[in-house]
């Protein structure tokens, strides 16, 4: 990468901001290994394991739209230290019942839903944070750093909370990632707010002009099928890696560490791969991409198509979650309603995870979790060739 992409994090505010989400995340990871790895042990069935994925898809579906519109209200410091708040207390009370041998699929799933929550306030507010850190000039930068740190605790997240399972216990990963909220807990308590960014503001018809025209609406119903298709994968492959190729922890942990290799080599080429006057044919792509890894998730004979699978996918979804929310946010520079526009990306992206995590979910116990995963794989291999075909010259 060359320096002008780093160059955020040469601005202090922005770099303390980024430490302490990437340990946030770092921590989120862990606990998501962990708890697919709780709940596969508390109950088998494809379904109940992807409410696991719903219960934390679902609340975004509600509360984004809102959580942005009190955000833009200049209330973005009380919400994402609410926010943080309730889910170090979630995490760090799911960390004493797994320890104490008293978790339920019920205390799990509504521990989940309550982390749930408190991402769904957090995210409009805290992605409008994120370029609010830096001159205008940077603020592509800033985005695609933020989604490089992700990225590459997405590759020592599973990693190390797969040493963790096999260890000390899931215990331990569930209170590691209570312990990480706590840097952005600080950074939200002593953030040197500017005040112009806190006034009161209105709500007016211009500001949600754009979000209803033709050309916008075709953008969400686009996010919200290609989302719950890719949920397949989300939702199926606690059951495949844990149950039906009986990993052992180390190798559970080692799955999401390859996705998260896979979005990594996306990073590196995202100069690339995701320049403005490719963004269509970037998407196409990476939906095929994704597709295949799913695919090739439901097909595999033995755990090591299973890295390739999810290597592939992470590839993917790199580009697919970036692209998306960067063409979210030319939306959002029409309004000065960024978090709740953001908020309503958000809303349509999670509305497509948590509907398809279930039923998805559903499939997979009245059929088979591959041949949920092939038909996922086709719709969205489906819907990338078209998109290609469309945007070929």
């Amino acid at each position: 990468m060359n320096e002008s992409v780093w160059s955020p994090m040469k601005i202090s505010i922005y770099r303390s901001f980024w430490i302490c989400a990437f340990l946030s995340n770092l921590g989120t990871w862990i606990q998501d290994v962990a708890a697919s790895w709780v709940m596969t042990h508390l109950n088998t069935s494809p379904l109940v394991i992807s409410l696991l994925s719903f219960s934390n898809s679902l609340p975004v579906l509600f509360l984004s739209i809102p959580a942005g519109l009190i955000a833009d209200q200049g209330h973005r410091r009380k919400v994402l230290l609410f926010a943080q708040s309730m889910m170090f207390f979630a995490a760090g009370l799911l960390a004493y019942l797994v320890w104490q041998g008293q978790v339920t699929v019920a205390s799990l799933l509504s521990l989940s839903l309550i982390m749930g929550c408190g991402f769904a306030l957090t995210n409009p507010a805290f992605q409008s944070v994120l370029t609010d850190l830096v001159p205008n000039q940077m603020h592509t930068s800033a985005v695609m750093v933020y989604y490089m740190g992700i990225n590459l605790t997405r590759v020592l997240g599973p990693t190390v909370g797969g040493g963790i399972l096999s260890s000390v216990g899931p215990s331990s990963a569930f209170l590691i990632n209570s312990v990480s909220f706590l840097g952005l807990i600080i950074f939200f308590w002593i953030w040197p707010v500017n005040t112009g960014l806190e006034q009161t503001k209105k709500l007016e018809t211009l500001d949600w002009r754009f979000l209803f025209s033709f050309h916008n609406a075709k953008l969400w119903v686009e996010i919200f099928c290609v989302t719950f298709f890719a949920s397949s994968l989300w939702a199926l492959y606690p059951t495949r890696g844990r149950l039906e190729m009986e990993l052992n922890s180390f190798q559970y942990g080692m799955l999401l560490g390859s996705f998260g290799l896979g979005a990594c080599l996306s990073a590196i080429l995202s100069e690339k791969v995701m320049l403005p006057g490719k963004t269509k044919k970037s998407l196409a792509g990476s939906y095929v991409i994704y597709a295949v890894g799913v695919g090739l998730l439901g097909f595999a004979p033995h755990y090591g198509f299973l890295y390739v699978a999810m290597f592939l996918a992470g590839i993917g979804w790199l580009v697919l979650s970036t692209l998306m929310n960067m063409s979210s946010r030319q939306i959002t520079g029409k309004s000065h309603l960024k978090a709740t526009m953001l908020g309503v990306f958000l809303a349509v992206f999670y509305a497509g995870m948590a509907i398809g995590s279930v039923s998805w979910g559903a499939v997979a116990r009245l059929s088979a979790t591959t041949t949920a995963l092939y038909i996922a794989s086709l719709g969205l291999a489906l819907i990338g060739i078209t998109k290609l075909y469309r945007n070929w010259d």
